[in-house]
């Protein structure tokens, strides 16, 4: 199952409705959730417990995980030899890992670290609801209304949808929040 920042009961809260399908809402959060984690660098922002990272370690003492919060890390194998953490080993710091004597001898060295670790922000977090607003925002108009239509009219009966909501893209102002909040700011 894909990431899903809010739940099929979300939607149906917010639609006011009891009768929403449940796949067809899980569908839609699953690829609004794709949009805000796309908005906001690739980051998985959901926790994720023993995800599995193979990064390249050069000379520096410090070594970036992919994704981040880093909640923990579970294990570190450096050219196939397990690390122990501590001073003799390496150091959690943010979303880096230390290591004092650094992590390779020579700047031609691409030494291959896979790293075991829990990222993200755990269910219910008050971080996630930025995410979860934006999730539920682009798809409130699209339950009822796949084909994407602006405007819709039967008789003496109009309605007019959302161009936001019709393209499931978020306009610049959320992407920058999204970006802001979750993404990479370095």
């Amino acid at each position: 199952m894909a990431d899903m920042l809010a739940a099929p009961g979300d939607l149906a809260s917010l639609l006011e409705r009891d009768d929403l399908d449940e796949y067809k809402a899980t569908m839609l959060i699953e690829c609004a959730t794709a949009v805000v984690q796309a908005a906001a660098d690739g980051q998985r922002i959901v926790e994720v417990v023993d995800d599995v990272a193979e990064v390249t370690a050069g000379t520096g003492q410090w070594l970036s995980l992919p994704q981040f919060p880093v909640r923990s890390v579970a294990s570190v194998n450096y050219d196939g030899t397990v690390m122990a953490s501590g001073p003799a080993g390496y150091r959690l710091r943010g979303s880096r890992l230390f290591r004092r004597c650094g992590w390779s001898d020579s700047p031609l060295d691409m030494i291959p670290v896979t790293v075991v670790y829990t990222h993200g922000y755990p269910e219910g977090a008050q971080e996630l609801q930025l995410g979860r607003s934006a999730v539920l925002g682009l798809i409130r108009d699209v339950y009822d209304n796949p084909a994407g239509l602006k405007a819709e009219s039967i008789d003496d009966w109009s309605a007019t949808y959302s161009a936001l909501s019709t393209q499931m893209d978020g306009t610049p102002a959320l992407r920058k929040a999204l970006h802001w909040q979750y993404g990479r700011r370095r």
